[in-house]
């Protein structure tokens, strides 16, 4: 086993991303790594002696540089997966659909140059990460051949103290808005006191309006979404505050904390899930320190990938 002196510095590469874009992935990060006994740093540019890693998300020009670097030096990054890829038999599919579909939420072309551009930088990758259980990235061996992909497990949140909050509203909604989000906001409004913001926060402003509510809403870009946000609802158990997910039936590990309606019925339910909504905090946040451990005994954490790459790293300095 490795002393804390001898482990490897991650450093978070944020060079192709805005900072309030990814300000939960950054934060679940930074605090796994650091409870892991892991020192850490981020920046616009990459570090020579460090574990590099970036978060998926390239274009033509961001793709180029990390090649460029990797080129250079015989690093190679670890990349963080952002998005929904899966790779059936033959098939391709983003978001849990075929490529080319139209869409609300992220146009076709869009979808396919990400692809493209996440292609063009996998021979330079060391290993993939995925925060908790999502995205599943089914097929991912024969997507990334030759490259581990491994979670980093769920970190330990603090427990809040709600007993003297007073929240204005009853559901907080931030996030695009799509057709389905919209309808979804509206039936909401009509019956709930509600507020809602489409733009794009900083971590903090985010923090301050979900303490506004009594409860999150967490809504699916469209109907048949599949998955729940972990960073959602990981966020609002952040500020004390549950999340209800309206037309989801996700499986995932982070479901054991948050509450899911069925799209035949949330409308009916989602006023009764506001009464109580400490105990309904509490309730989750118990879940998810029940869940977060669980997930750590199955798949633990993947100190020996670090410790190999740190060895690699070495052997090429």
């Amino acid at each position: 086993m490795s002393t804390a002196a001898a482990l490897p510095l991650l450093h978070l590469w944020v060079y192709n991303h805005p900072l309030q874009g990814i300000g939960d992935q950054l934060e679940f990060f930074f605090l796994l790594l650091k409870q892991q006994g892991y020192p850490v740093s981020m920046g616009r540019k990459p570090r020579q002696d460090a574990l590099n890693v970036v978060i998926e998300n390239f274009s033509e020009v961001s793709s180029q540089t990390l090649i460029d670097f990797c080129q250079q030096t015989g690093k190679r990054v670890g990349l963080i997966m952002t998005e929904h890829l899966d790779l059936h038999g033959s098939e391709l599919l983003i978001h849990g659909e075929r490529l080319w579909n139209d869409n609300d939420y992220m146009p076709p072309a869009v979808q396919v140059a990400r692809i493209k551009n996440l292609m063009d930088c996998v021979p330079w990758l060391r290993a993939i990460f995925v925060l908790g259980d999502l995205p599943q990235l089914e097929g991912s061996e024969r997507m990334f051949p030759g490259v581990p992909v491994r979670a980093l497990p769920f970190p330990q949140l603090p427990m809040i103290d709600v007993e003297q909050q007073m929240p204005q509203y009853d559901f907080v909604f931030s996030g695009g808005i799509t057709a389905f989000r919209t309808q979804v906001l509206q039936k909401v409004g009509a019956s709930h006191s509600l507020a809602h913001t489409t733009e794009f926060l900083p971590r903090k402003g985010r923090d301050q309006l979900n303490t506004t509510a009594r409860l999150v809403l967490n809504i699916p870009q469209r109907p048949g979404w599949r998955w729940l946000s972990l960073m959602r609802i990981i966020a609002a158990l952040n500020c004390g505050r549950a999340t209800v997910s309206v037309a989801t039936e996700d499986t995932s590990w982070i479901a054991r904390c948050c509450y899911q309606l069925a799209e035949s019925e949330w409308e009916g339910r989602l006023g009764e899930m506001r009464t109580d909504w400490q105990a309904a905090y509490l309730q989750a946040y118990e879940r998810y320190e029940l869940m977060r451990r669980d997930f750590l005994a199955e798949r633990g954490f993947p100190s020996d990938l670090l410790e190999y790459w740190a060895l690699l790293e070495k052997s090429r300095a």
